[in-house]
């Protein structure tokens, strides 16, 4: 392991120091399909390193991505001087000791070793299921696939060494539905740890069904209304205002969540939960990015916020513990707060049943304008789009409308969970149906 080379430098020339190495080797493949043919296919390794050195609880940092000896010596000497102007924080620090956990498997070593050329066609069969499901389907956009295999390593002057491995499947598509001169288009993701566990026929059906709903939609009067969330949307939501969970978050003072534990801020039927250790789950891993046991953390249960994640500096900063929720974008990033796997617990609605029961309802399939949300305050408002039911039967399409609200406030309103939870990437939710919702159209 090129590692090996960087520790024995490491402990040479910094004696007089605590120091942690972050490795990350990532090898990646990814394939396109067009007309039912492979019209891209590519590979890229990359491989580096960091380097935190801490003295008088001064910090320095610095990362390469060469294991050259002279260039090892640069890094380090780098950091040692970075460490030597940096303000001291007592809150900085380093995993201590190695608590030993139950090792969670999150490496396909069949998909690993599956021909790359039948990997690759996986980007084809995906969008010959898409063209097969409906014939309104005339063209499809980024029929893709992609898979990353990644080696991380943490080691530090405390004597921890932590090696794992891991795997990410992934693939999506854009459906594009045409009748009667209209056009629709609508996306699917999919992602799984494993190859065989990647559902290429879901991610279709998903594309299809939102893409040929949207055909001929329209623009519904404003009103107050029942607004069921799709699981793709009240992920959506939850992925924009995770931050406001981050111990970060709350010291920066940049969170809706200050001062609020123990306080009802949602209705009883929501619990979200961060789970470093969900089984399969994209953000699973057994140790987070700083060596940290990986822990299921509630944040909000039966409505109540109950608190937040942290890493080892937020931690110390706040006289708390870590929840395992160390996490870096890469080798060249410090460590932040990061959630794992981020989902609103299942509830135990049957949401074709729950359809049946309204006159009129919104179920909303795709927003747009959820970058600007505030997460500090918690307002938004997005356009909209998705189908209008009565009684459970599809009436039409809707498009052109806009809902505004505060995220607390609409989680406050809700009235039914689905038992439909499905992730995306690492946050995932079950639909989510809101009592009330100002739905602003014509």
């Amino acid at each position: 392991m090129k590692i090996q080379k960087v520790l024995d430098r490491v402990k040479e020339q910094l004696k007089d120091y605590q120091w942690e190495i972050y490795y990350l080797e990532t090898k990646k493949l990814r394939s396109e399909s067009k007309d039912l043919d492979i019209d891209v296919l590519t590979s890229s390794d990359e491989i580096g390193y960091s380097l935190r050195v801490l003295k008088n609880n001064s910090q320095g940092f610095a990362y390469s991505s060469s294991f050259e000896d002279d260039d090892i010596l640069e890094t380090i000497q780098k950091a040692k001087e970075l460490a030597e102007i940096s303000s001291p924080d007592e809150a900085n620090g380093f995993v201590e000791e190695k608590v030993d956990v139950e090792k969670l498997e999150y490496f396909d070593t069949f998909g690993v070793k599956t021909d790359p050329l039948t990997k690759a066609l996986n980007a084809v069969e995906l969008e010959k299921i898409t063209k097969s499901l409906d014939g309104r389907i005339k063209r499809t956009r980024n029929s893709s696939f992609s898979e990353t295999v990644f080696e991380t390593g943490i080691f530090n002057s405390n004597g921890i060494e932590i090696v794992e491995k891991g795997t990410v499947y992934s693939a999506m598509i854009a459906a594009v539905a045409e009748e009667n001169g209209d056009s629709q288009i609508s996306w699917s993701y999919g992602a799984s740890r494993f190859l065989e566990d990647l559902n290429l026929e879901e991610i279709a059906r998903e594309a299809v069904y939102n893409a040929v709903n949207l055909l001929n939609a329209v623009v519904i009067k404003t009103k107050e209304m029942p607004v069921l969330l799709s699981p793709y949307i009240s992920a959506s939501f939850l992925s924009t205002f995770s931050s406001a969970f981050s111990g970060d978050s709350l010291i920066k003072g940049k969170t809706l969540f200050e001062g609020k534990e123990g306080l009802k801020l949602t209705s009883e039927l929501i619990s979200i939960i961060d789970d470093g250790r969900y089984p399969k789950g994209i953000g699973t891993s057994t140790y987070d990015d700083e060596g940290t046991p990986t822990q299921k953390t509630p944040l909000i249960e039966n409505g109540i916020f109950k608190g937040f994640l942290h890493n080892i500096y937020t931690a110390k900063k706040l006289g708390t513990k870590s929840t395992g929720n160390g996490s870096r974008a890469g080798f060249r990033s410090l460590p932040s707060v990061g959630s794992s796997n981020l989902f609103i617990q299942n509830g135990n609605n049957d949401i074709s049943e729950v359809l049946k029961e309204y006159d009129e309802l919104f179920y909303v399939t795709d927003v747009m304008g959820l970058h600007t949300a505030d997460p500090i305050s918690g307002e938004f408002s997005v356009g909209a789009s998705g189908i209008l039911f009565s009684k459970g039967e599809i009436v039409h399409g809707v498009r052109g409308v806009t809902i505004a609200d505060n995220y607390l406030n609409l989680l406050d309103k809700v009235c039914a969970v689905g038992n439909d939870l499905k992730f995306y990437g690492s946050v995932g939710s079950p639909s989510v149906l809101v009592e009330k919702v100002m739905v602003a159209g014509k």
